[in-house]
């Protein structure tokens, strides 16, 4: 057999080798964990941990592959083997593993073959150093657990070599030690974000919020969403409850008999502290004002609250009359507005590139955004390395 057949076939034989964990989440070791005396006393016990850890290296392969899909058939993956650093390509159960030439660049290839292939997941083995010793949590209590190996972890290959993540740990121990290899995943870094979006878009669904006066905090609900335009539509008024009640400021320091007297008004329902309830149908203040400071005093401060009205609706084109002509009050109208972040977003002296396509949605008052507004925003970034996991949009700061 020829010096070149053999190379092959002992880098194919390796190649299977390693991809048997693959595409899984499992630690391996690059030696065994120190086995315990299992026959002693000491009980086993399933553990859990977190450490830091920091990444020595990739090995030299590349995993591609797509839930659903036979990649081994697709023509333009094969031609991957033409790619500046790929050795040979192994195909194996509809996965495609790149194997490297030694020296290789594993991030840049990984980039430049999610670059092509965007719906594709491209994964590498990392290995890992941690601590000698991690604290470990078990039904048991606490203990410190000895660590004499090295994670390898299947990941994007996206972390710099010798940038820190961290890790969480998980096995069965026996006294300070494992039994067997631990399983091991990568936790990502959450960091909340101030970064500015732009208003890409609108949509069709409103949230109104009517202000009600205290003298017209009593309407008839189901009445007031026939009289909406025909424009809007899906019209809700969403668990409206008027405020009929009016705060008197000191009357929970008045006698027993002034709280009686205000008690046996005719349209007074309770009296509790400073509060005083009256029927929803009330709406008389003028007269309220009058019996309340006939009873306390002129110098009686007494407090109208506003009732608010909240209405949701979709429509392409409404006004502020077309809500407030059936229900009177003062008007905040919010939209429903897309918001869309720049390509990369700054943390800590570094950019984060924004996956493609992330779009936030959010209610924002329609007289003050519009389409290419720009927007400052708090986000929670996720993140593993440099690559963004997750964004979540947590505030709208102006």
């Amino acid at each position: 057999m020829e010096r070149d057949t053999l190379i092959k076939v002992g880098a194919l034989i390796t190649v299977i080798f390693f991809t048997m964990e693959l595409f899984t989440m499992r630690s391996a070791v690059t030696s065994s964990p120190a086995q315990s005396n299992q026959t002693s006393n000491e009980t086993p016990v399933y553990g859990a941990g977190v450490a830091n850890a920091t990444l020595l290296s990739y090995l030299n392969y590349v995993s591609l592959f797509k839930q659903g899909a036979d990649l081994s058939r697709n023509a333009s993956i094969a031609n991957l083997s033409n790619m500046d650093g790929v050795g040979f390509i192994n195909n194996q159960s509809g996965a495609v593993t790149l194997v490297l030439n030694n020296g290789a660049n594993v991030t840049r290839i990984a980039q430049e073959v999610k670059e092509r292939f965007p719906d594709i997941n491209v994964t590498a083995s990392a290995l890992f150093s941690i601590p000698s010793e991690v604290e470990f949590t078990t039904q048991l209590g606490k203990r410190n657990v000895s660590i004499s190996f090295l994670l390898q972890i299947q990941t994007e290959p996206d972390i710099d070599v010798g940038d820190n993540v961290t890790v969480s740990l998980a096995g069965i121990l026996y006294g300070d030690q494992f039994s067997e290899s631990p399983t091991a995943r990568i936790i990502p870094t959450e960091n909340d974000v101030v970064t500015h979006a732009t208003v890409s878009g609108v949509g069709d669904e409103y949230y109104a919020v009517v202000a009600l006066p205290w003298e017209r905090r009593y309407v008839n609900t189901t009445m007031i969403e026939g009289e909406f335009p025909a424009t809007m539509v899906n019209v809700s008024i969403i668990n409206y409850t008027p405020k009929s009640y009016v705060a008197v400021k000191d009357l929970s320091s008045a006698s027993n008999d002034t709280v009686n007297k205000i008690g046996n008004l005719s349209y007074v329902e309770e009296v509790n502290g400073d509060v005083v309830y009256v029927r929803d149908d009330m709406n008389n203040s003028e007269k309220l004002t009058a019996d309340l400071k006939g009873i306390l005093g002129n110098n009686t401060t007494i407090d109208y609250p506003v009732s608010t009205m909240p209405v949701i609706f979709s429509s392409a084109n409404v006004s502020s009359d077309d809500i407030l002509k059936p229900t009177g009050g003062k008007l905040n109208l919010y939209r429903t507005m897309f918001l869309k972040l720049g390509d990369t977003v700054a943390f800590a002296g570094a950019d984060y590139n924004v996956p493609s396509n992330t779009t936030f949605t959010a209610l924002l008052l329609n007289s003050s955004y519009s389409v290419g507004k720009n927007v400052t925003v708090e986000i929670g970034m996720r993140t593993i390395g440099k690559r963004i996991v997750s964004l979540e949009l947590k505030n709208i700061l102006r």
